[in-house]
C-alpha cells in the first residue's frame, strides 16, 4: 500500500519546467483579481466618499443598463451574480481539496504536499471571489441608497408601499430560480473540478504517451507499466470529480443519475475497468478530461442568468416601491 501511495504521490508532484519571468500568461483568476475585484472596490469607495461628483460617476457606472433580450439588468446585478457563481464553485473546490488533504496517508509526504498546494490555490480563489462579491454587493446597495435619496425627494411623502404578499411572491420566485440554478451549477462545478484536478496531471503525462502507443493496461510491459498506472490514477480522479460534483448538487445529482440510467452507465470502479479494457492507456489519457464544450458553455451561461434572475427577484421583493414623479402638462 505504501509503495502504491508513493507512486501516486510521484504522479501529482511532477513539477513542470519553470518558465522565464514575464512568459507566464495571466490566468482567469488573475484577470478577475486585477479587474473585477478592484473595480468593485473602487466604485464602493467612490460611493462612500460623500463627494457628489464621485458618487454620481459610480452611480452611472453601476446603473448602466444591460439588455439580454427583453430582460433589462444593470452592471451591479451582473457583476454580483458573476461573483456569487464563482464563490459557490470555489468554495466547493476548497471543500474537496481539504477532504483530499486530510484523507491522504500521513506517511506519504509528497502526496500531502501536493494536496496542500492545491488547497492553498483553491482557498486563494475562494477569497478572491468573496472579496469581489462583497465589494459589488456593497456597491449595489450604496448605489440604491444614493438613487433612493433623489427619488424620495421627487416622489414626495405620499408613497404607496408594496404589499407583503407581493414582496413574498418575489422572494419565493427568487428562491425557486436559485433552486433551478443547481442544475447548470452542477455541470459548471464538474468542469471546474476537471480543470483543477485532472487537466494538470494530463498535461504532465502527455509527453510520455507517444512511447506507449497501442499499449493496454493489462499488457503493459516494464517500460509502460508506470505510465499506465499513472493514467489509471488520473482516470479515477476524474470519476472522483464526477461523484463530488453530484454530492454537492441535489437537482444536478438527480439529473445526472437519470442521464446515466438512459446510457446504462454506472459511476463506479467497474466503469473505469471497462474503459481500460476497451482503450489503450494513451487513448484514455487524451480523453480523461474531455467534456462537451457546448454543454459546458450553455450551463455556465444558464447558471449566471439564473443567479441574475434570482438577484433581480430578491431586489424587487426587498426594495421599497417608489413611484416616479408625475410630470405636469402645461
Amino acid at each position: 500500500v505504501l509503495a502504491q501511495s508513493t507512486a501516486a504521490g510521484a504522479v501529482w508532484n511532477r513539477q513542470p519546467i519553470p518558465a522565464q519571468r514575464g512568459e507566464q500568461p495571466m490566468t482567469g483568476w488573475g484577470i478577475i483579481a486585477y479587474s473585477v475585484v478592484p473595480l468593485g472596490i473602487l466604485l464602493m469607495v467612490l460611493l462612500l466618499s460623500d463627494i457628489n461628483f464621485f458618487m454620481y460617476i459610480a452611480q452611472k457606472v453601476l446603473s448602466a443598463p444591460v439588455s439580454i433580450g427583453s430582460l433589462r439588468l444593470n452592471v451591479a446585478v451582473i457583476a454580483s451574480s458573476f461573483c456569487a457563481c464563482l464563490t459557490l464553485l470555489s468554495y466547493a473546490a476548497v471543500r474537496r481539496s481539504m477532504t483530499k488533504y486530510h484523507a491522504a496517508q500521513p506517511q506519504v509526504m509528497p502526496l500531502r504536499d501536493y494536496d496542500k498546494m492545491k488547497m492553498f490555490y483553491d482557498k486563494r480563489n475562494f477569497w478572491i471571489s468573496v472579496v469581489g462579491l462583497l465589494a459589488w454587493l456593497s456597491s449595489w446597495r450604496l448605489e440604491a441608497l444614493y438613487r433612493k435619496r433623489f427619488e424620495m425627494a421627487a416622489a414626495g411623502t405620499n408613497r404607496p408601499s408594496r404589499s407583503v404578499l407581493s414582496r413574498l411572491s418575489w422572494i419565493v420566485a427568487g428562491c425557486g430560480v436559485l433552486l433551478l440554478a443547481d442544475l447548470p451549477l452542477c455541470r459548471a462545478n464538474y468542469k471546474m473540478q476537471l480543470s483543477l484536478h485532472v487537466t494538470p496531471g494530463k498535461e504532465e503525462l502527455l509527453p510520455a504517451a507517444s512511447a506507449c502507443e497501442g499499449v493496454f493496461l493489462g499488457d503493459a510491459g516494464t517500460g509502460c507499466a508506470d505510465f499506465c498506472q499513472q493514467v489509471r490514477l488520473l482516470s479515477e480522479e476524474r470519476q472522483s470529480c464526477v461523484l463530488f460534483a453530484r454530492k454537492w448538487h441535489l437537482l444536478g445529482r438527480w439529473a445526472a443519475q437519470l442521464f446515466d440510467q438512459a446510457r446504462d452507465v454506472q459511476q463506479d470502479q467497474s466503469h473505469v475497468d471497462k474503459l481500460f479494457a476497451k482503450k489503450t492507456c494513451a487513448e484514455v489519457l487524451r480523453s480523461v478530461d474531455r467534456s462537451n464544450e457546448a454543454v459546458d458553455f450553455l450551463c455556465s451561461i444558464c447558471a449566471v442568468l439564473a443567479l441574475l434572475l434570482a438577484f433581480a427577484a430578491f431586489a424587487q421583493g426587498l426594495q421599497e416601491f417608489i413611484p416616479q414623479a408625475k410630470q405636469r402638462k402645461d
